[in-house]
C-alpha cells in the first residue's frame, strides 16, 4: 500500500504538527478534490501492577494487579484539495471504536493553507510533540495522556502537554509557517480545562471552574539533515479561570521545555527537558530515549517540588504531599515487524518500571510496573 503523491505533498505539509496518518486504501478524486480512507487496528494485553489513586500511605501490598486486553480500530478520512499554485484546504476525521464497545476519535479537524508556507488547523488534534517518547509502546505514570494529567498524591510527569490537545471538553486554532529549515507554530487550546485534575482536586483542595481556559502554546523549530531542535512553552491566558474553594487560582501555570532529535541511519536519539511553574509547586522533568532498527531504550527523570496542601481534607494524609518527590522511570520494546510476511502487520513487546520516591520516611517509595503484547495492523 503506497500514499498518493498528493498525499505525501500534505504529509510534509503537517509532518511538524500533525501525528499520525494512516495509509490510504480506499481513494475518490473529483471536482472538489480527493477523499482517502485508512486506517489501523491496535490491540494491546497487559500486564501490569499499579494504582492510579491517591498513593499517600499505600503500600507495595494494597496495589492493583492488572491483566487484560485493550485496544481501538481507527478509521482515517482524509479529504483535500489543492491548487497548483500550493493552496489547500483539507478535512481529517479519524473515529476510533474500543475493543470495549466504546466510541470516540482522535483526529476531526479543518486545515487550509499555503504548501511549504503558511498553514491553519480548526478542531480537534495534537500540536507539536515537545517530549517525544521514542517506540513508546507501554509507559504509565502520572502525565501520560491529554488529560485527566494531574492526580493528587502520584507523581507529576510533566511533559509539556497540558495544551498540546485532544482535550475532551476544549476545542483547537493552529497557526503554523514553514520558512527554510525554520518552523514556527501557535497553537491554543479554548474551553473548560478543569478535567486537567483528574477528579477535579488540586493539593487536596476541590476545583470549581470560575471561566473557560484560553491555553497559548508556541514552538519554534530547527530541522536540519540529521539534527532537530525545538524550544517550545505553554500557558493559560486566563489565569483566574480554576479555583479552589478558598478563591485561590491554580489555572496559573506556565510550562516551558526544549526538545532535541538527532537521526543517523537506523538510530534516533531524543532528549528533551520541561518545567511547569504552578500554585505551590514546581516539576521539572529530563528525559532521553533511542530507537535503534526495532528495538528502543528509554529513561525519565522527574522532580515534584510541593510546598502547600490541604492539611484539612481528611479523605488522606495531604501533609505526606509536602516535599521533594522524584520518579525514575524506565522503559523498553521492541518491534517484530512484517509478521507473516504481511508488510502491513506488526507486532511490538513493550516493558516499564516507575518508581515514585516520596519526600517523606512514613511513605515507602511505590514501583509501577508492567509488560505489553500490541498488535498493530494497517489498512
Amino acid at each position: 500500500m503506497k500514499l498518493t503523491n498528493l498525499s505525501v505533498q500534505l504529509l510534509a505539509i503537517l509532518a511538524l504538527g500533525t501525528p499520525f496518518m494512516a495509509s490510504a486504501v480506499v481513494e475518490t478524486n473529483t471536482d472538489f478534490g480527493r477523499l482517502s480512507l485508512g486506517g489501523d487496528a491496535e490491540i494491546n494485553l497487559n500486564a501490569s501492577n499499579t494504582n492510579r489513586n491517591n498513593v499517600l500511605g499505600q503500600t507495595s501490598e494494597t496495589r492493583d494487579d492488572r491483566w487484560d486486553e485493550d485496544g481501538r480500530l481507527l478509521l482515517n478520512f482524509l479529504g483535500v484539495r489543492e491548487l497548483e499554485d500550493g493552496r489547500y484546504g483539507q478535512i481529517q476525521i479519524q473515529p476510533t471504536i474500543g475493543t470495549n464497545g466504546g466510541a470516540g476519535a482522535d483526529d476531526a479537524y479543518l486545515g487550509f493553507g499555503q504548501r511549504n508556507n503558511w498553514g491553519m488547523k480548526v478542531g480537534r488534534f495534537e500540536a507539536y510533540d515537545m517530549f517525544p517518547l521514542g517506540q513508546d509502546i507501554f509507559v504509565e505514570h502520572s502525565g501520560d495522556s491529554a488529560n485527566d494529567l494531574y492526580v493528587d498524591g502520584n507523581g507529576y510527569v510533566y511533559m509539556l502537554k497540558e495544551g498540546r490537545g485532544r482535550a475532551s471538553k476544549g476545542g483547537q486554532l493552529l497557526l503554523n509557517k514553514e520558512t527554510g529549515n525554520w518552523y514556527l507554530e501557535l497553537s491554543t487550546l479554548i474551553g473548560d480545562r478543569t478535567n486537567l485534575f483528574a477528579g477535579q482536586q488540586y493539593h487536596g483542595y476541590e476545583l470549581t471552574k470560575a471561566k473557560d481556559s484560553i491555553m497559548v502554546r508556541p514552538v519554534i523549530a530547527w530541522k536540519g539533515q540529521n539534527l532537530k531542535v525545538a524550544l517550545g512553552a505553554e500557558g493559560n491566558v486566563i489565569n483566574d479561570a480554576i479555583v479552589t474553594s478558598d478563591d485561590v487560582s491554580v489555572s496559573d501555570r506556565l510550562g516551558y521545555g526544549i526538545t532535541t532529535s538527532w537521526t543517523q541511519d537506523a538510530l534516533v536519539i531524543n532528549a528533551s527537558a520541561a518545567r511547569m511553574d504552578a500554585e505551590d509547586e514546581t516539576d521539572t522533568t529530563l528525559g532521553a530515549n533511542l530507537v535503534w532498527y526495532n528495538a528502543g531504550l528509554g529513561y525519565i527523570y522527574a522532580i515534584n517540588d510541593i510546598t502547600n496542601a490541604n492539611l484539612n481534607n481528611t479523605s488522606a494524609d495531604f501533609s505526606k504531599m509536602i516535599g521533594k518527590h522524584t520518579i525514575n522511570t524506565v522503559y523498553a520494546s521492541y518491534k517484530i515487524p512484517s509478521v507473516l510476511d504481511l508488510s502491513n502487520f506488526d507486532i511490538y513487546l513493550g516493558a516499564y518500571w516507575s518508581q515514585l520516591n516520596v519526600d517523606s520516611g512514613e511513605v515507602d517509595n511505590m514501583d509501577r510496573y508492567g509488560g505489553r503484547v500490541r498488535f498493530k495492523y494497517y489498512f
